[in-house]
């Protein structure tokens, strides 16, 4: 195919160039009207781009395919059978290839480092997840991914389940050996479903990790607002080969796209595959560049330690744009370097925990990005050292392998049944009624039904106090937890 054209892009600049007379929906009409601020900060463009697929960007019964021919490239993009560009993000993504796979009731496996996204699921949808536990990497206090021992295991227990649901790359960057994986679920007759946010760009530069389709996955969902250059909530949802049936999975997307999907996100989606597709090579490779200059220069800072290709795990990449940062060394936590660096500096990284910095070098991060990294973490270490950074000390963290899962009550029953709200220090031996996802990355620590243990409210009140953000938790003030009366 033809990965010069741009189907969205180009019906969206025919529109700019005949504008219509609209009596529809958006209100704004092309941004013939719009709140004075946000034309004053935005501009007319946006809204003017604003518009609806059908009696907008096409005609009123798509005739035109505009979408569907975007669709059709970027399937042929990344060497795959299917794909649908997601508006809501790829939690979207991942509800809708688990509707494809499994109904209510069905038993579908679950990494244990798996986001918010899917456990939601399982949850509203009465799917039995039943977690794989995932590599520890105890020296770096983080979770990789799955080994091919932990899959067979969890199905020799669980021959009924329908689906494997695996996140490669990590948040951290670090690959499972998805054709490993893959092998095994097929061997079992299920698919694999990779939730593979990172590493949309994958199939489009040889010095990345490779892509999880190329590997056998079945499913595979990618995120490229995140570091590829689309709209923020833009997704794409692929699928390769017979072991997913592709019209379940057409519906399932049906059930979860709105009907009036944002054209301004789809064209990004649109021109980010066409970029990718044309120059993915020359675009990541200037990436990876600026990447290996950033850890170099990290590498040179007292009290820092940089992952990298010599901690990995057997039958694992790296990504090397995802630079993990141990700071360990200088006795103070990452959520106050964090921010600190925001204040000091005006540099905000993409994770921060207890004891990490992890700062995301994309296509759009510039030399001068990389320099006030470097310069803050400088003038960080600096301080510290002198006594002048005026940051807490950090505490004693317990580690994320005295985290346990046991699940002691139904999910829903717990979830919609009557509760209390204790004190997190108080919760010890309660069930969970809520999900507590500190973020990023995102990962449920505790999910409805889950029995709390004395180590989950270790953990959670150690990193609640040091500054951890629970996400969505029912009690902003991260003191309460909800749980089974």
């Amino acid at each position: 195919m033809d990965q010069k054209k741009a189907p969205i892009v180009e019906a969206l600049a025919q529109v700019e160039r005949r504008p219509i007379h609209g009596f529809g929906a958006p209100g704004h009409n092309q941004g013939a009207a719009i709140p004075a601020d946000l034309r004053r900060l935005l501009g007319k463009r946006i809204f003017a781009a604003d518009l609806l697929t059908p009696k907008g960007l096409d005609d009123r019964t798509e005739g035109a395919h505009v979408v569907q021919r975007a669709h059709e490239l970027a399937a042929d993009a990344w060497q795959a059978d299917f794909c649908r560009f997601v508006t809501g993000g790829s939690t979207q993504s991942l509800h809708t290839a688990l509707a494809a796979v499994a109904g209510p009731g069905d038993t579908v496996l679950f990494a244990t480092n798996v986001h918010k996204a899917e456990r939601s699921h399982a949850l509203a949808t009465g799917l039995d997840a039943v977690l794989v536990p995932v590599l520890i990497d105890d020296d770096w206090d983080i979770d990789h991914g799955i080994t091919p021992a932990a899959l067979s295991a969890a199905l020799a227990a669980h021959p009924d389940a329908k689906a494997f649901v695996v996140v490669s790359p990590t948040y951290y960057g670090v690959t499972s050996d998805i054709g490993a994986l893959s092998t095994i679920c097929h061997d079992h007759g299920i698919p694999l479903i990779c939730d593979a946010a990172w590493g949309g760009a994958f199939a489009f530069c040889e010095r990345l990790p490779d892509d999880a389709l190329t590997k056998g996955a079945d499913i595979a969902v990618y995120s490229l607002h995140k570091t590829m250059g689309s709209l923020a909530q833009g997704s794409a949802l692929l699928a390769k080969g017979t072991l997913v049936d592709q019209q379940r999975l057409w519906m399932a997307f049906e059930l979860f796209e709105t009907t009036s999907p944002s054209v301004p996100i789809l064209a990004s989606l649109d021109a980010t595959r066409r970029d990718h597709a044309l120059d993915g090579e020359r675009i990541w490779g200037n990436v990876l560049d600026r990447a290996a200059k950033l850890r170099r220069r990290l590498a040179r800072i007292p009290g820092l330690r940089v992952f990298g290709e010599e901690h990995l795990p057997a039958a694992t990449q790296l990504d090397p744009t995802k630079v993990l940062i141990d700071l360990s060394a200088l006795g103070v936590t990452g959520y106050a370097v964090d921010d600190w660096l925001v204040k000091h500096h005006r540099v905000s990284v993409g994770l921060s925990d207890a004891r990490h910095l992890l700062a995301v070098v994309s296509i759009g991060t510039t030399a001068a990005d990389v320099r006030a990294l470097v310069g803050g973490l400088k003038d960080l270490a600096k301080q510290v050292a002198a006594g002048t950074a005026d940051l807490p000390p950090a505490g004693v963290f317990p580690g994320l392998s005295t985290l346990s899962v046991t699940m002691a009550a139904d999910p829903e029953e717990a979830f919609f049944g009557e509760v209390d709200h204790v004190p997190i220090a108080e919760a010890a031996g309660r069930i969970a009624a809520e999900v507590i996802a500190p973020a990023p990355p995102g990962v449920p620590r505790l999910v409805p039904g889950q029995r709390i243990e004395a180590a989950h409210v270790a953990w959670l009140v150690a990193n609640r106090d040091a500054g951890a953000f629970f996400l969505d938790p029912i009690d902003p003030s991260e003191r309460t937890i909800r749980v089974v009366r």
